[in-house]
């Protein structure tokens, strides 16, 4: 088990957040983030040449110009929210145990099942751990000990090699 105290700075937690962001559209959810899109110009631009109703027309229009937006918003505010919250809490006690990963701030204790860390990655001076397609906890790398670092690595790789399905953690570093 290790235990240390991360500390967490506004700049760094939005340049990590933002790069979680942008990497996740592009390799965990390239369809919503970018098939969606391309479908509603396709289906608004042969609405217009077939002389669609201007309802059709405009109800197009308007969803693609959502599908565009949210994820812009998406961007700036969760990096937003990342400074904040570095911000509040500055330094937050990170315990790893074999089962999970906790982290103590605010009266708060967050666990999270190694089971449930899909990757492992690095950006701007922050280790990664993505949960799904839109979540993961950063960990400012300069806070890890050199023990913690190579336990989370093998902790996710052990979790990813006992799960039903076949998964392999990826480690990449990415500026």
């Amino acid at each position: 088990m290790h235990s240390f105290d991360a500390h967490y700075d506004e700049t760094g937690a939005a340049r990590a957040e933002r790069a979680f962001f942008a990497r996740s559209a592009k390799e965990l959810r390239p369809w919503s983030t970018f098939g969606i899109p391309a479908l509603l110009a396709v289906l608004a631009t042969v609405a217009v040449s077939m002389s669609a109703p201007v309802s059709l027309v405009l109800s197009c229009g308007v969803m693609l110009l959502a599908s565009i937006l949210m994820p812009v918003f998406s961007y700036f505010a969760r990096s937003h929210q990342a400074a904040k919250l570095a911000q509040e809490t500055p330094v937050r006690r990170i315990t790893l145990s074999t089962e999970a990963l906790m982290i103590d701030m605010n009266q708060q204790r967050i666990a999270i099942e190694w089971t449930r860390v899909l990757h492992v990655w690095r950006a701007h001076g922050y280790t990664l751990l993505v949960i799904d397609r839109l979540t993961a906890v950063s960990i400012p790398d300069a806070s890890i000990p050199d023990a913690a670092r190579a336990f989370i690595e093998t902790a996710v790789k052990t979790s990813l090699g006992t799960r039903s399905q076949p998964e392999t953690a990826r480690t990449e570093e990415r500026h």
